[in-house]
């Protein structure tokens, strides 16, 4: 009983209120800095978004993986644009056939071990990422 006592008078006062209310400030607040990406097929005509059933499978699964999987990972992606970005971009620009086949060759050097044979002057100095966009591959 009295070291019940005698930890009270050396703990904190219990006011709590502001801490929690920052607390609150802060998780409301970053709840509104996560965007939302864009579905990958958004300028095509609406029969190709919804009669394709590939452009339905790769860019649903697509939009879900950025919007609602990779939020929960830790932000220390090996490549400037992650993956889910570069195939976006590389379906976009070379289209499913070759955007596709980019997108399993980058998930398969997506890894520390292939971080071994990048060229060490290509890599951001703060980020440490190294920069792949798709113009690299014609």
């Amino acid at each position: 009983m009295l070291t019940i006592a005698f930890s009270a008078t050396l703990a904190q006062p219990a006011t709590f209120i502001e801490d929690l209310q920052l607390c609150n400030e802060i998780q409301h607040n970053s709840k509104h800095l996560k965007s939302k990406q864009a579905y990958i097929f958004k300028g095509e005509p609406a029969s190709f978004k919804t009669l394709n059933p590939m452009s339905l499978a790769f860019g649903g699964s697509l939009y879900l993986y950025q919007n609602y999987i990779t939020q929960h990972f830790s932000a220390s992606c090996l490549y400037s644009p992650t993956c889910s970005h570069f195939s976006k971009d590389a379906v976009g620009h070379y289209g499913l056939i070759k955007g596709g086949l980019l997108t399993v060759d980058r998930l398969s050097r997506c890894n520390r071990i292939a971080a071994t044979d990048l060229n060490p002057t290509l890599i951001h100095p703060v980020t440490h990422s190294f920069h792949d966009p798709i113009d690299r591959y014609k």
